[in-house]
């Protein structure tokens, strides 16, 4: 499937950061993926809406759809990394837990209109 095809939220809650945004294109461009996207069975984002774009502006095409209903934990395995051998691994999680708390701005407008719906 194509990441293209998949529907942004425009209803996001998190604004994100110009920061955050350039801190998750740093960490696409030199890690390569390693977080995943939550969509509805329609293809809209849950989460992930930063990550789907900033992956696009990146030239990320493709994307693997696993199905769930949400009773099992769906992990990625990246086959190219070691935690224990690679540094590059974890540099990818100091990245992604340092990406995930700068790209965080939230638009309380928002939130308060999904609180009253």
């Amino acid at each position: 499937m194509k990441l293209k095809d998949l529907v942004p939220d425009p209803h996001n809650a998190n604004k994100g950061t110009e920061r955050g945004r350039a801190m998750l294109e740093d960490s696409l461009k030199q890690y390569g993926a390693g977080r995943s996207i939550l969509v509805d069975k329609h293809g809209r984002v849950i989460a992930g809406n930063k990550t789907l774009e900033t992956a696009i502006e990146s030239g990320f095409d493709e994307v693997e759809v696993i199905q769930t209903d949400g009773k099992k934990i769906v992990a990625v395995q990246r086959m190219d990394l070691d935690l224990l051998k690679d540094d590059s691994a974890r540099q990818l999680a100091y990245a992604d837990n340092r990406t995930s708390e700068i790209d965080l701005d939230w638009d309380a407008d928002k939130i308060l209109e999904d609180l009253d719906k």
